[in-house]
């Protein structure tokens, strides 16, 4: 190791060279990295969505979503298929297995539902496909369009601002949401009809074939070519009404204007209904490229949209902001930033007032070389600069000054027992090469089996691993190479207290005096302590541990809830207000209150709402699984940044402790204002987690034979757990059970379909084109063709509705087909009931299933794992009397048991790496278990900081936990390595002890103390506090603390313990060879 040593202080040109090169390539990488706010991570979803325009849920089920359900039973690595049957509407969800082929899975079951789209209903639309990644949750920015236009006047905005913002460099896409389709709606008058005899299919087929144009080829003459082609297309709403149906009893043309009560260009009827801050708009969420920079991308979307408003303000048109990435992004530059100066400040102060200024300077800069040079890698291997990676750099800010901080130390320490300078770099950087190399190796071991953390939550903590690795690879290399040179050139001069080497040099000269003098004063008095009273000690640890892995596992598994536990925490910028109201509400009105309610929110204060974004006719679940249906509705409520916030009585404006509030502020508002109307609609309102989507915290899907077996066990199971006081922390408890609304259902008469040589589909066909509208062609307009429809009038059209229908039944009165004898009415082929049918059909794995669901208050001792043994509990005392249904657990259980599995795996990993990199070095199988020993130390300090805290133990906690056992080993793997040097030095045992105390409890306390105070702002919240990454550090700080102080205290007695015991073995053999003559 010396010859290393001297030979990189010959190459001090060549390793300046690199140490510039590496900078200047990290400062360009920091400037030109992506900048994000989550890392773009897919999450195994796919969802299916297919419309099925005025098809009621049974038959949506029937007709589109088992069929597409049925389509992929042969698609492997399926962990489950969910659908949901609505009015209009079907969705599929597929979830594929965890860490399998994603992309090739999700190519096959495009495959395979596109394949079977010609079996699908005539009328229901191609499927289209939607693949979960964080851009979906997670968009660049969203920008709506509002204004006093119609949707069709807004959407031809939003289309125009469109195609300006897919100009902005590295925009992938910008969708466009609550558009509606433009139609040429031809409204028959079901009295005309009657009068002149003609028939509702007449006009169908006489619009549809004058909107016939066939090309005819070209006919030559001569030297001249004409063009042919026959018919044409309905361009003009004269047209439509000029053409013939039939002739009359007298010869006279019957034209579609003789019948029509209206003609125009109108849309469908919208299945959503989009609006911002309680104003019509049409919504556009803007995603990106991987390589884009969302911050960038942000910031030239604004100017696009602000200049768009700008120039149409004159015709009333409005551009909002919703949904903005770079809120999370600047504020999480602003508090893990300010985390990470703080920390590297005082890291530096300490490493001034322990080492001196130039030591404390020479190792300092190992902290922003390493950084940069973790940028430089991240960028090679296409990882962004986000929240996570930000937090990397805090967790590591302590940590990747260790090895230097040795070094530098020793290299001091030899310098203060009188070596040169050029002698004391050579002999202090050799004296602990190994040491640092295996501590760096246990640090990396303990964080990189992180990576084996299964589906979309390891995929979105992999980058912790993967930005500590880099860093401390780079402190690494720095420390071993670069820093003897920085020491060669800028260290400090030789201390004055430094004497020559000679016989009265001691191994206590650094300790002489100052405030490690004191310290190991003390120290050294609670040491012997120990050491003569290793029996309390050991007994006083244990039972220490015992306390500290029964507090953490009762609370983890539910049993008692000790600590609070939570699978990530609560902090969000964004919560969500769902509505649902009475079955059978229209989408009209249910809009109305989707507006009202956006007015609500945004009255409370410019201080708790920057925007409320509404929807009607849909809502998205914490899963992002989306309801549809004309009775639901949702308002996003996006906050301000967090320095504009007001939210009154509420200390610090923590956003924890406000959702409760602004949740009875709604409820209480939505009572009072809809409490004596129909349609009262149920709310919910829950945060946006500012992290992987893990749904609610209790999810329970009840599956049946038969909806109504499911529907008994959910009425079963919500009773008792409404009357379980340890549940009382549960909000929002409810299941998704459809809702009955009023249906007019049309049946077809069997002997009149076939006296009429009719089929069954024909007829159904009929109904529907009747009463919903019969596609007849396509219609020109200037820019675009659109679907001529044809229909029978309605009482409630703007239009021409005076002698529409009033009612469905209606219908049954009008003449629909043509016959010879005389016209067919519809009552002459169906027969008509009022019945009530279920708004949705919702299905899991094939079977009937209800989710029964329910957040648990904030603050909270209870956990989704308590909560789960409580349900399942209850369910065992009735599964008998229930047979065939079945309850499995999903939400926020199901993330945290298989993260918490997983997480588990790798801890186990890192032991096993840690233990073999340590038995390598100390080629021993026991001394390696006395290193290990800190992990359980460390385990010890999480507990109980966090229980005497009352924190939040999170999945960060336990990722803490993992990386913390490489950290925790580092300080005890230097303090073995000098005691085995010491004691085959030919010392005493004790003496060998004492000395190597002394030598490494400097180092020791700086390298702990450094790595706290890099982590302690982000732990205590200076300048600002994360509450998604506090509880992360705070489990490190307290870990680490305790790890440190028992490594000093335990290490040393289990040393003594092991040697003294090998000593004793030694003394019996040789006793045992000297009896037999062998000495």
């Amino acid at each position: 190791m010396p010859r290393v040593v001297r030979y990189t202080l010959k190459q001090t040109v060549l390793i300046n060279v690199l140490f510039v090169i590496l900078v200047v390539a990290g400062v360009f990488s920091l400037l030109t990295t992506p900048t994000e706010n989550m890392p773009l991570v897919d999450m195994g979803r796919v969802f299916v969505h297919t419309v099925y325009y005025g098809a009621s849920a049974e038959d949506v089920e029937q007709l589109v979503t088992r069929k597409i359900e049925d389509a992929l039973e042969d698609l492997e690595s399926v962990e489950y298929v969910q659908s949901h049957s609505y009015r209009n509407f079907s969705s599929v969800q597929v979830k594929f297995l965890d860490d399998t082929d994603y992309r090739y899975l999700y190519d096959e079951l495009r495959f395979l539902v596109l394949n079977i789209k010609d079996e699908l209903p005539r009328g229901a639309e191609e499927p289209t496909f939607i693949w979960l990644d964080t851009d979906i949750w997670k968009p660049v920015i969203e920008v709506h369009v509002g204004g006093d236009l119609s949707l069709r006047g807004l959407e031809r905005y939003a289309e125009e601002l469109r195609v300006q913002l897919l100009a902005v460099p590295d925009v992938r896409d910008v969708a466009i949401r609550g558009s509606v389709t433009e139609e040429f709606h031809l409204a028959l008058d079901p009295e005309r009809l009657r009068r002149f005899g003609v028939t509702f299919m007449e006009v169908v087929r006489a619009v549809e074939s004058a909107g016939t144009k066939i090309p005819t080829g070209r006919f030559r003459t001569g030297d001249t070519a004409f063009m042919l082609d026959t018919g044409r297309r309905l361009e003009r709403r004269q047209q439509v009404l000029e053409v013939v149906v039939r002739r009359d009893g007298d010869g006279n043309f019957i034209r579609v204007g003789d019948l029509a009560a209206s003609a125009r260009l109108h849309h469908r009827d919208p299945i959503t209904i989009a609006s911002v801050n309680g104003h019509s708009a049409i919504r556009m969420v803007v995603t990106k490229e991987r390589q884009g920079n969302a911050v960038t991308i942000s910031g030239q979307v604004k100017t696009a949209a602000q200049r768009f408003g700008e120039r149409h303000a004159d015709e009333g048109i409005s551009v909002v902001f919703t949904n903005d990435s770079t809120i999370e992004i600047n504020d999480a530059l602003r508090t893990l930033g300010g985390n990470l100066l703080l920390g590297m400040a005082l890291v530096i102060l300490v490493l001034w007032l322990t080492l001196g200024f130039r030591n404390a300077m020479i190792t300092a800069v190992g902290i922003p070389f390493s950084f940069l040079c973790a940028l430089a890698i991240m960028k090679f291997t296409g990882l962004t600069i986000n929240t996570i990676s930000l937090f990397s750099f805090v967790l590591v800010t302590g940590i990747i000054v260790d090895d230097a901080v040795i070094i530098v130390e020793n290299t001091f320490r030899h310098m203060q027992m009188g070596k040169n300078r050029r002698q004391a770099i050579i002999d202090g950087t050799a004296e602990v090469m190994l040491p640092v190399i295996s501590a760096a190796l246990t640090t990396l071991l303990a964080f990189l089996p992180m990576l084996i953390m299964t589906g979309h939550i390891g995929d979105f903590f992999a980058i912790i691993p993967k930005t500590v690795a880099f860093a401390l690879i780079a402190s690494l290399l720095e420390a071993l190479f670069i820093l003897p040179i920085h020491v060669w050139d800028w260290g400090p001069r030789q201390p004055s207290t430094a004497r020559q080497i000679n016989d009265k040099a001691t191994p206590f000269a650094h300790l002489q005096s100052g405030v490690f003098g004191l310290v190991w004063r003390v120290y050294r008095r609670l040491l012997l302590w120990v050491l003569d009273h290793k029996l309390p000690a050991l007994l006083g640890m244990n039972l220490l541990l015992a306390a500290a892995v029964a507090i953490l596992l009762l609370s983890m598994l539910g049993i008692a809830p000790l600590i609070q536990v939570k699978f990530f925490p609560g902090n969000y910028f964004r919560y969500h207000v769902t509505l649902q109201t009475a079955a059978g509400t229209s989408l009209e009105r249910t809009d109305e209150m989707v507006r009202e309610t956006s007015r609500f929110i945004l009255s409370l204060g410019p201080g708790q709402a920057e925007s409320a974004a509404g929807m009607a006719g849909y809502y998205e679940d914490q899963d992002y699984v989306r309801h549809n249906g004309p009775n639901y509705g949702q308002v996003v409520v996006t906050l301000p940044e967090v320095r504009q916030r007001d939210f009154p009585g509420i200390p610090g404006n923590d956003p924890i402790r406000y959702l409760p509030e602004v949740r009875r502020k709604i409820a209480d508002h939505v009572a009072a204002t809809y409490g004596d109307d129909p349609a009262n609609p149920r709310v919910q309102v829950f945060e946006e987690v500012d992290g992987p989507p893990t749904g609610k915290a209790v999810n329970v899907r009840i599956q049946g034979p038969a909806m109504e077996e499911a529907l008994a066990a959910a009425d079963h199971l919500l009773a008792r757990m409404r009357d379980d006081a340890a549940l009382s922390d549960l909000v929002d408890l409810g299941d998704d059970r459809p809702s009955q609304h009023r249906t007019v259902r049309f049946e077809p008469r069997q002997e009149a379909v076939y006296e009429y040589n009719l089929s069954v589909d024909r007829v159904t066909a009929l109904v529907a084109g009747v009463l919903n509208g019969w596609y007849a062609g396509v219609y020109r307009t200037i820019d675009e063709e659109v679907d001529m429809v044809v229909r029978l009038a309605r009482h409630d059209d703007p239009v021409g509705g005076a002698n529409g229908l009033a009612t469905p039944l209606d219908a049954l009165a009008v003449p629909v087909i043509d016959h010879s004898a005389a016209p067919i009415y519809l009552r002459d082929l169906v027969n008509a009931r009022y019945a009530r049918e279920p708004n949705v059909r919702s299905r899991y794995q094939g079977r009937p299933t209800v989710t029964v669901s329910a957040d648990i208050r904030a603050g909270a001792n209870l956990s989704a794992a308590a909560a789960r043994n409580r349900i399942q509990a209850h369910w065992q005392s009735a599964a008998d009397t229930m047979p065939g249904v079945v309850l499995t657990f999903g939400g926020e259980f199901e993330s945290t048991l298989k993260s918490y599995t997983s997480l588990a795996t790798a801890f186990a990993i890192a032991i096993l790496g840690i233990y073999m990199v340590l038995s390598s070095q100390f080629r021993d199988y026991l001394q390696p278990l006395i290193i290990l020993a800190a992990v359980p130390f460390s385990l010890i300090g999480v507990s109980f900081g966090i229980f005497f805290t009352r924190g939040i133990f999170t999945i960060a906690s336990f990722i803490a936990t993992v990386g913390l056992s490489g950290v925790a080993v580092n300080n005890t793997i230097l303090l073995l390595d000098f005691m085995n040097k010491r004691y085959r030095d030919g010392k005493d045992l004790r003496p060998a002890i004492l000395e190597s105390c002394a030598a490494r409890m400097r180092p020791v306390l700086i390298t702990t103390v450094t790595t706290l105070l890099g982590l302690l702002p982000m732990a205590i919240g200076i300048p600002s506090k994360s509450l998604t990454w506090a509880p992360m550090a705070t489990a490190f700080v307290t870990g680490l603390s305790s790890a440190t102080v028992l490594a000093l205290l335990i290490t040393p007695v289990n040393y003594e313990l092991l040697e003294g015991w090998r000593a004793k073995l030694r003394r019996r053999r040789i006793g045992k060879l000297r009896r037999k003559g062998a000495f």
